[in-house]
């Protein structure tokens, strides 16, 4: 039996006694409608019928999957080529194959109070459902909402075939960093790491998976912007992810020195951020909440800056209690991953906190992508990161806690060399422990230092 028959009973056990309606999205357009963005299935439908052409439908009723394929026209044929093949469709989807144009006739014999969904991302995208629902699908609505939760807890619980997908996306994305950390000693600007990582991705039949952040300006935590020139004094943060050609996703992000080695003061703040990566990647097993792996993030980086002498006046608990370690790291510890890089974040909280949690209104928590209690399957990164972001020291929220804890002759050098180190790795909660999915990336100091010099 194939892993998309074993989620449809799954899901169809789950949801009894009500149908679901999944659409794969529809093509978009940039500026004119001859100019199309490459399409790339809605998620949750990509995970219970596989690939599939834009306008697109995948229907589970009476325990019975339906995938139904938009017709083409003599015009589709001419310029993009025939499509899919009805017979092979269905050998891949493990699905009964049938036209777009008989769905409302199928639709006709189901109940419509009986009838769910999940909306897309896109809201103008949403209303495509409403001649089949007489609604629009909404997480407000309870029994879309039931589905949501159903799909959540099959998704977070990686099966074989998942595992696999994901083992492959990720050694994708190592080779394309190692390509990336090869390219350097030559690089002459951001472009020139990009271009190597993106060849490797591209040979492979890959994509990307989120717009990658190749940056000198570390500190910027979502800085997609390329370009810049690599000055010799500087870190190069890269923060990319590849997505194998079924369309699952890999993660992974190194900080650089564009020299070859890295300062003394380079030096200092990579050795701390990778501390906190070894402690919280030995902590991840199944049992533990997520949230106290981020607190282990925290209590690290204030045991390493106060050796340092970047933080002063106070104890390790106390740096953590009055959230001063949020000031260096504004983020999370890390996210689940999966068919998207935030995995299901298009259903708000609902996958990534448990019932019963929410989001902290504090610097750095807010920003906590998960905070479930860990089960052996699921999937998430480890991310910790050090940035120096003089705004964000300088703000009139945060000016009292800054003046009271930071030793300013040890933060300055660290805003001139340092800016921002990010160490992130991908794992699968295992029943003991966890598994590395990112095997053979450089990490050490010397490691990485050596890999460039060969190179």
């Amino acid at each position: 039996m194939s892993p998309l028959h074993l989620r449809h009973q799954a899901l169809a056990k789950a949801l009894a006694p009500y149908s679901v309606l999944l659409s794969s999205g529809f093509e978009q357009c940039r500026n004119y409608p001859d100019n199309i963005y490459p399409f790339r299935p809605a998620s949750h439908f990509l995970y219970f019928a596989g690939w599939a052409a834009p306008g697109s439908y995948f229907l589970l009723h009476e325990g019975q999957a339906h995938l139904f394929l938009p017709p083409y026209t003599l015009d589709d044929i001419i310029w993009s080529g025939p499509g899919e093949d009805p017979q092979e469709a269905a050998s891949r989807s493990a699905c009964q194959v049938h036209c777009t144009d008989e769905l409302e006739a199928f639709l006709l014999e189901i109940n419509p109070d009986r009838l769910v969904a999940l909306p897309l991302p896109d809201e103008a995208q949403n209303l495509a459902f409403e001649p089949f629902l007489g609604r629009v699908p909404s997480l407000d609505y309870e029994p879309d909402r039931r589905l949501a939760k159903a799909v959540i807890d099959l998704r977070l619980h990686a099966d074989s075939a998942a595992k696999q997908e994901l083992r492959d996306a990720c050694k994708l994305t190592v080779q394309a960093h190692l390509a990336g950390l090869r390219a350097l000693p030559k690089a002459k600007n951001e472009y020139d790491i990009a271009a190597a990582m993106l060849q490797v991705v591209n040979q492979a039949g890959g994509s990307l998976s989120f717009n990658p952040i190749i940056s000198t300006s570390g500190e910027r935590l979502h800085q997609i912007k390329l370009g810049a020139a690599l000055a010799a004094n500087r870190l190069l943060l890269v923060d990319f992810g590849a997505e194998n050609k079924n369309g699952w996703a890999g993660d992974i992000t190194n900080t650089w020195p564009v020299s070859g080695h890295y300062t003394p003061v380079q030096a200092q703040i990579y050795d701390i951020v990778l501390a906190a990566h070894r402690r919280c990647a030995g902590a991840l097993k199944a049992g533990v909440n997520y949230a106290d792996v981020h607190r282990l993030a925290l209590e690290t980086f204030a045991e390493g800056l106060a050796d340092y002498g970047l933080l002063q006046g106070g104890t390790i608990q106390e740096y953590v209690e009055k959230n001063v370690l949020s000031l260096f790291m504004p983020h999370g510890i890390g996210h689940l991953m999966g068919l998207d890089v935030h995995d299901m974040e298009d259903l708000g909280d609902l996958a990534g906190y448990a019932p019963g949690r929410e989001r902290s209104p504090l610097l750095g928590w807010k920003s906590l992508r998960l905070n479930r209690d860990l089960e052996p399957g699921f999937v998430c990164t480890i991310e910790p990161g050090l940035y120096f972001i003089a705004e964000l020291l300088q703000h009139s929220d945060y000016v009292d806690l800054v003046r009271k804890y930071v030793n300013s002759d040890k933060l300055l050098p660290c805003l001139e060399e340092v800016h921002g180190i990010r160490i992130e790795r991908d794992y699968m909660v295992t029943e003991t422990g966890s598994e590395l999915l990112t095997p053979g990336m450089p990490t050490e100091r010397n490691e990485i230092e050596e890999y460039m010099a060969q190179n």
